[in-house]
């Protein structure tokens, strides 16, 4: 059930709700995420790649409000 405290993660590029298994790219200084295909960023402000889960289970200080779409 959705209600408006829910978070939906999503690109702030193409503002498209990330998917398990994305490719994604962290900023480096917001701490941002958005797809590898939406990559505006230069290669010294990519602080991490991967798939969606893996970023945010690796940055865990930021995207603590991301666990509930890890953990299902």
């Amino acid at each position: 059930m959705k209600t408006k405290n829910n978070i939906n993660p999503h690109c702030h590029v193409c503002m498209e709700e990330f998917k398990m298994g994305v490719d994604v790219v962290m900023d480096g200084t917001f701490k941002g995420i958005i797809h590898a295909d939406c990559n505006y960023l230069p290669p010294g402000e990519i602080e991490d790649r991967g798939k969606f889960e893996d970023v945010v289970m690796r940055n865990q200080r930021w995207f603590n409000q991301f666990n509930h779409v890890i953990m299902h």
